[in-house]
């Protein structure tokens, strides 16, 4: 039985209980204020951008908005926590309910949540083992942050790593975060049990603190399986346990003895009056949503037939979905529009390391693949064009009309090309003509490669076929 956290960092200017800017990979120490630093007198403030946020996710997830805030105080004692307690939300969170769907074997399984609270950041903790020494970055401290808890309901680690994936392209569609795990603006911890399959309760759960990628959420769910289950098979008990995931050694050690929710004495910030939430706000935020991936997704298989793998690609960032969308808006064909997004498009991000953007616009992609439907250009010739348009700042017609591209459609020339080629070859003109059939893409190619024209192979193979036919 696996639930999870997903700590999300909310993308607002400012600190959510303070005016300080937060943006990341600052210099150290350099976005700090006294409340994040826990100076005393120093008074916090709610960010009203926070809220906005948490209540986007809320919808998406079809969960309950709750209109009553009351922020708390969460009490534990470590370095990165200036103040000694972190304002968190305990018996009021923001959205009750709700769930979040993923693919798994080819349909769509509900991952159900329990809440989700908005709470600060706490500070970066940097360890440096060789002089047993600590740095602390107080830039992050205070960052707004969603906390996401599932129910227990999941069942296996890969739909964890679903989930945290489809967590992190939410909040992108949503524009609430970029979830970039890599730059801590997602992080997850995982708890985890095991219980025989019969029984009712649950077993002793553990936590793993602070997963940094999608793989190691999965991975580290298997390591503990596989230790929990030695414990259990042994006789023994599994004590409830903090672990961090080692991903030097691929497996979660054991940090301190599990918390629980009293030992961190929770009670109501002082500092904080109760946040009324009217519900007109709340309509005017649900009249600007957008649809959600997976609502994307049941659409696009349903309409175009696409594989879930097809429709899971398009919905990869919220700016692939809207170029899909664009295409079609340009009256591609929807299939076309998937072919050239997730082949050649794909791969020239991909190669150059860079996120997918619109340099490539919509508009000058139609014109591509109309060309290349009307045997005006070659299919790999529009790659090349595509590449050209991709790296260079140049207008498309004028990479059209500076390159020979343009395929000839004269046939006498095409003739003329293939009896050249044959004349060239007459042994394997012979084999050819007595059924040896594999020597048509000999014949097309070395055709294309000895005229001084632009032919085109589809023409080139017709003829050939005629001549050999007759």
């Amino acid at each position: 039985m696996i639930g999870l956290e997903v700590h999300v960092q909310l993308q607002t200017r400012r600190k959510i209980f303070s005016h300080s800017n937060y943006t990341y990979n600052s210099s150290p120490n350099s976005q700090v204020c006294p409340p994040s630093l826990g100076l005393p007198g120093s008074l916090p403030t709610v960010n009203q951008k926070a809220i906005q946020d948490a209540i986007k996710f809320g919808i998406s997830v079809k969960g309950q908005i709750n209109q009553n805030l009351i922020f708390s105080r969460k009490h534990y004692f470590y370095p990165d926590l200036a103040k000694g307690y972190q304002i968190s939300q305990f018996t009021e969170p923001i959205i009750s309910g709700g769930f979040v769907p993923i693919w798994w074997e080819d349909k769509l399984l509900n991952i159900y949540l329990q809440r989700a609270h908005l709470e600060e950041d706490t500070a970066k903790s940097t360890h440096i083992n060789k002089d047993r020494s600590s740095l602390i970055d107080f830039n992050r401290s205070g960052a707004s942050l969603i906390e996401i808890v599932t129910n227990p309901c999941i069942n296996h680690p890969e739909q964890a790593k679903l989930f945290v994936q489809r967590i992190r392209q939410l909040v992108d569609f949503l524009g609430i975060s970029n979830g970039k795990m890599e730059e801590g603006n997602l992080r997850c911890d995982a708890n985890i049990s095991l219980k025989k399959k019969d029984s009712k309760g649950l077993g002793t759960k553990t936590e793993i603190k602070n997963i940094n990628s999608f793989k190691n959420v999965q991975k580290s769910l298997e390591s503990e399986i596989v230790r929990q289950y030695k414990i259990l098979s042994s006789g023994e008990k599994v004590k409830q346990v903090t672990l961090t995931w080692n991903s030097n050694k691929n497996i979660a050690e054991i940090m301190r003895e599990k918390e629980d929710s009293h030992d961190y004495r929770y009670f109501p910030d002082p500092d904080l009056p109760q946040v009324i939430i009217d519900s007109k706000f709340i309509d005017n935020i649900h009249q600007d949503m957008i649809k959600t991936p997976s609502e994307l997704e049941v659409t696009w298989k349903k309409d175009y037939n696409f594989s879930t793998e097809d429709v899971s690609l398009l919905t990869s960032s919220k700016l692939v979905s809207e170029y899909f969308q664009l295409l079609l808006n340009e009256d591609v064909n929807p299939d076309d529009a998937l072919k050239w997004i997730s082949g050649e498009i794909f791969r020239l991000f991909n190669a150059s390391n860079i996120d997918f953007d619109n340099r490539i616009s919509p508009k000058d992609l139609k014109q591509i693949i109309s060309l290349v439907a009307k045997n005006k250009i070659t299919n790999n010739d529009a790659k090349e064009i595509l590449k050209s348009l991709f790296n260079k700042k140049i207008e498309l017609n004028e990479i059209l009309d500076n390159g020979s591209y343009y395929i000839n459609e004269n046939k006498d020339l095409t003739l003329n090309a293939i009896n050249s080629v044959f004349n060239q070859f007459p042994q394997e003109f012979k084999r050819l003509k007595n059924g040896e059939y594999k020597l048509y893409g000999f014949f097309v190619g070395m055709t294309i490669k000895s005229s001084k024209e632009k032919l085109d192979p589809k023409v080139i193979l017709e003829e050939i076929k005629k001549i050999i036919e007759n």
